[in-house]
C-alpha cells in the first residue's frame, strides 16, 4: 500500500486499534510508535537477556549469565534495542505478514541510529543480514534482515555483504511451536556462507531474537567461512516470562 493512502483513507491504528489522527505514520498512532520498551536494564553482554542480581562483573564471568558461561554461544555478544513485547510484535508482524516494507525501513533507521550510538561492534569490518527462507522472500517481496542490515551498514560506513550467507531451500516448516532444542537442531544446517570471510569481524543483523537458534546457526556458518568474530544486533529480543516488564 502506498503511504499516501494512510492519510487519505481514515482507519484505526493496527497496534492499539484506536482511531488515527493526523500524527499517525504507516498506519500506527504516535503513541504506539513511542511505546516500544527499550532494554534499559542490565543485560548479559553475550545473550542480551537480563542478568540476575549479584552477577559477577569483575571476575571471570565478566557480567555474563550462568547459561552463557557454562555453554558459550558461537557469537561474541548480542545487542537488542527493544523488548519483543506486544508492541514490537505488532509492528514486525504488520511489516512481514502485511508486506509493509516501509514499516521496516522506518524501524531500520531507528535501529541503525541505536547501533551507532552505543558503539556496539564498532570494530566490525562487514555487516551481514540474516537471510530469510527463499520462498518467504518471494512471498513478501523483501527480506527483513537485508533491509535492517543495509541501513546499519550505511550508518556505520561498513560494507554490506548481502551474499555472505544464504538460507537453504529446506526447512520451510514453521518453528514457532518448537522448543529451543528442536529449533537449534532444525536450524543447524539451514545456513551456509557463500564466500571466504577470512579474518573478517562480522556484525550479524536480524529483526528479532527468540531462542537464539537462528543466530547461532548463522554465526557457526560465518565462523566456518573464516570469520574471526561474529557479533549480533537485533531490533527486538524476546524475554523470559520472569523478565518481562509489568
Amino acid at each position: 500500500m502506498h503511504p499516501l493512502f494512510d492519510f487519505l483513507l481514515p482507519t484505526n491504528c493496527f497496534c492499539c486499534d484506536e482511531a488515527l489522527d493526523c500524527e499517525q505514520r504507516r498506519g500506527a498512532c504516535g503513541r504506539c510508535w513511542s511505546a516500544h520498551h527499550p532494554l534499559g536494564f542490565p543485560v548479559c553482554p553475550t545473550c542480551a537477556l537480563p542478568r540476575p542480581e549479584g552477577t559477577d562483573l569483575l571476575g571471570p564471568a565478566r557480567g555474563r549469565c550462568a547459561a552463557c558461561v557454562l555453554s558459550p554461544p558461537p557469537f561474541a555478544g548480542v545487542m537488542a534495542v527493544v523488548a519483543y513485547d506486544a508492541i514490537a510484535q505488532a509492528f514486525l508482524l504488520r511489516a512481514k505478514l502485511g508486506r509493509r516494507r516501509e514499516i521496516l525501513v522506518d524501524l531500520a533507521r531507528l535501529f541503525g541510529a541505536a547501533v551507532v550510538a552505543t558503539g556496539f561492534a564498532a570494530d566490525s569490518t562487514i555487516v551481514v543480514g540474516t537471510p530469510s527462507h527463499p520462498w518467504a522472500t518471494v512471498r513478501r517481496g523483501f527480506a527483513p534482515g537485508t533491509i535492517l542490515a543495509r541501513e546499519v551498514a550505511r550508518r556505520m560506513a561498513r560494507p554490506f555483504e548481502r551474499r555472505a550467507l544464504r538460507h537453504r531451500l529446506g526447512g520451510f516448516e514453521p518453528s514457532k511451536r518448537l522448543s529451543a532444542v528442536l529449533r537449534r537442531r532444525r536450524s543447524a544446517t539451514l545456513f551456509q556462507s557463500t564466500r571466504s570471510l577470512a579474518g573478517e569481524r562480522v556484525l550479524l543483523i536480524d529483526d528479532v531474537m527468540t531462542t537464539g537458534a537462528t543466530a547461532e546457526a548463522c554465526a557457526r556458518a560465518l565462523l566456518r567461512a573464516g570469520a574471526a568474530e561474529v557479533r549480533v544486533a537485533v531490533w527486538a529480543r524476546a524475554l523470559r516470562h520472569r523478565d518481562r516488564p509489568i
